[in-house]
């Protein structure tokens, strides 16, 4: 930690990095006139970091002045190697702790200004690193960091590592034991994962496999594990399994191509392809392919890693831990529950030892500890506990962020805290702790018993803007500028609103009505306090949280004709309205008879359990059809009555349900699907109808 004034800091950092490193500045120095004092940095902007993971560095510079990401520090700090420094340069502390962090500025709800923010991650930075950083100060002298770089440099392991060739050994068995048997393959960063799936690829082609097929969500990544093919055989005297395997040549992976990695093997032809997994997905035949690699599985929506365990058989799912590239622990618990319930023989294999630093690498381990994530080797203690079911009644109250930096065991707190949030979401990012200490337009309550925190929800005040800014962008203020485009209806922008952004609760918590509890006292306690025009939510919707959000008394009035790229979701938008004006808006954007007419085209494949959970809801908002159309059972033909068919279903989604009826009747008469694309023939799901619908008559009467 360099602390001092900028001109100060510019000059310690030509004394304290060694000659002969080279190393980078995170973000856009105003001048090039420091740049010219340090020859051997570069500078790199935020956004083009998450291009270059994978990477090492010798050292990097993190100057506050020109804003301090926490996305950025975690990914910048998993690139330098052994031995290096991460230099972060602040002002003064009073400067430092009232100024505002240029990187908050993307987070705020228009019209609140830097000067607004809540400086609480200057703050938490601030007394987080007391004691786990070096700090220089004008009335300190330069610190030697010669001892420091000896204690970081690895030890020469040789490679492959014990866990690597376990890793490898488990790769073995997936690629030639029983099929449908997945493995997950988690490591931290500076594990080896690439270079241990460039080397099990290799492995596996000297052991009869012939062809390996490698995806990613991002190029960077595939193109990592070519380098740590073509690196490993050119180990001299390599002896894990790789002895007479030659490499051909490499036809390069670029969008919307096919990259492939060719090999020879006692005249044989073997291939590593790289694929994009959309691509993947698009083909109606599963891959020829002997194992379907995916790195860094938690970058992509977990839908779509669901469709490529079930597309193919034989899958290794290998991602980083951490939650510095977007991942997360939300990410590890839902797919271990979908594995768990889906391929109950499923295999998970760890990478823990360090390969570019030392096991409990302080740089690593202040990481960890700075940013809430799970894997540290020294976890700090947290009230998070598991539950007493036999404790006292929980407890439901707000609290604030700089109330919580306030507290004695304030950082322990805010730990739990971010950790829950985690858990409950599938991709979270250091930057949403970053959010939770700046953002000054949110509410946060949580749910405790005794002392264990089991619950917290997050809300965001939207709207109460002009509504002549209509035509202008705002920034934030996601629902009332999403509703005000898709119902040409300005007056949403003016509605005082407040979004909950996350509701999570513990996982042995869950299921016994504490979130629906949480909910029903943040609303209560908040509507009576202030003049709110009505509570909102987006989320990826699936059945079980549409019905869950429905019976809280929100209905839906919107949902994206697109799948969210992490969420894989459809994106849904709901509404509590309070106030009459946001009464009247639900009641007028016409969102049911747009919903039930993209039925028919651009939601035709949609869920059936989420078209019946949202026709519940929307029901009231249709047109309602007392009496069913008795002629389709006298014989009128369905062609002749789909229509009256189509109406009565929606006033009465609820026989959606029957089991004569269900997915088959949804598909056919709501999203008018061919006969030839439901899966029975037309008369024998017509007798089934017929059968169905005649029960139903005969119990109503």
């Amino acid at each position: 930690m360099v602390c001092g004034d900028a001109s100060w800091r510019w000059q310690q950092l030509q004394d304290l990095i060694p000659t002969g490193q080279q190393g980078l500045i995170v973000g856009e120095p105003n001048t090039d006139s420091w740049l010219s004092k340090l020859p051997q940095a570069s500078s790199i902007g935020v956004k083009s970091l998450k291009h270059q993971l994978g990477q090492e560095t010798d050292f990097a510079i993190f100057d506050a002045e020109l804003g301090f990401d926490a996305d950025a520090l975690a990914i910048i700090i998993g690139m330098i190697r052994a031995g290096g420094c991460c230099y972060i340069c602040l002002p003064p502390k009073a400067a430092f702790l009232s100024q505002p962090n240029p990187a908050v500025r993307p987070y705020l709800n228009a019209p609140l200004s830097l000067d607004e923010s809540l400086k609480g991650f200057q703050s938490y930075l601030w007394d987080n690193l007391q004691n786990r950083a070096l700090w220089l100060f004008p009335e300190t002298d330069l610190p030697d960091l010669s001892h420091w770089v000896d204690t970081t440099t690895p030890s020469k392991t040789p490679l492959p590592t014990n866990d690597q060739q376990q890793a490898i050994k488990a790769i073995h068995h997936l690629a030639f034991g029983h099929r449908k048997r997945p493995l997950v393959l988690t490591a931290d960063r500076g594990r080896g994962k690439s270079y241990t799936l460039g080397l099990a690829c290799l492995t596996l082609l000297t052991e009869g496999k012939q062809h390996i097929t490698l995806t990613a969500a991002r190029r960077p990544q595939l193109e990592n594990a070519i380098v740590a093919m073509e690196a490993s055989l050119k180990i001299p005297n390599n002896s894990w399994s790789t002895k007479g395997l030659t490499f051909v040549e490499k036809r390069p992976y670029l969008k919307g191509t096919t990259g492939l990695a060719v090999f020879s093997l006692n005249g044989q032809r073997l291939t590593v392809q790289f694929q994009a997994p959309d691509a993947l997905l698009a083909s109606q035949t599963p891959l020829a392919t002997d194992v379907l690699m995916v790195d860094e599985a938690a970058h992509l929506p977990l839908p779509m890693i669901q469709a490529l365990l079930h597309k193919h058989s034989r899958v290794l799912l290998s991602t980083t831990q951490q939650g510095y590239e977007g991942s997360g622990r939300g990410f590890t618990l839902k797919l271990s529950e979908y594995l768990q319930q889906h391929f109950p023989d499923w295999k998970s294999i760890t990478l823990t030892q360090p390969i570019r630093w030392n096991a409990q690498d302080p740089l690593e381990d202040t990481l960890n500890q700075l940013l809430g994530f799970q894997n540290g080797s020294a976890q700090p203690s947290t009230d998070l506990k598991t539950p007493n079911m036999a404790s006292a009644a929980p407890q439901f109250y707000p609290i604030t962020p700089m109330a919580i930096l306030d507290k004695p065991d304030g950082h322990a707190y805010l730990y739990s805290l971010f950790q829950l949030l985690s858990q409950a979401h599938y991709q979270t990012r250091p930057n949403d702790l970053m959010q939770l200490l700046e953002v000054p337009n949110q509410q946060l309550w949580v749910a405790k018993t005794d002392n264990d925190l089991i619950g917290v929800l997050r809300a965001l005040h939207e709207g109460n803007l002009p509504v002549s800014s209509a035509q202008q962008r705002q920034q934030g203020h996601l629902f009332p500028q999403l509703m005000a485009k898709n119902s040409h209806q300005a007056q949403w922008l003016s509605l005082k609103t407040l979004r909950i952004q996350r509701l999570a609760i513990d996982a042995e918590w869950q299921n016994q009505g504490m979130g629906s509890q949480l909910l029903t006292h943040f609303m209560s306690a908040l509507q009576n306090e202030t003049k709110l025009d009505a509570f909102t939510t987006s989320f990826g919707a699936s059945p079980g949280l549409v019905k869950f959000w429905g019976k809280a008394g929100f209905v839906p009035v919107h949902l994206g004709g697109q799948k969210d790229k992490a969420s894989g979701f459809h994106s849904v938008a709901m509404i509590a309205p309070l106030s009459t004006s946001a009464n009247a808006l639900t009641q007028q954007c016409g969102f049911a008879r747009q919903f039930v007419w993209q039925l028919t085209d651009g939601f035709q494949q949609l869920d059936f359990e989420l078209v019946y959970e949202l026709l519940m809801l929307l029901q009231p908002f249709l047109p309602q059809t007392e009496s069913f159309p008795e002629n389709y059972l006298a014989g009128q033909p369905f062609e002749a009555i789909s229509w009256r068919l189509r109406e009565w279903t929606l006033s009465n989604p609820s026989c959606l349900k029957h089991p004569g009826l269900g997915d088959f009747w949804c598909q056919k008469v709501l999203q008018n699907h061919p006969w030839s694309n439901l899966p029975m023939p037309r008369k024998a799901l017509e007798s089934q109808f017929k059968a169905a619908l005649l029960e139903m008559q005969t119990a109503a009467d």
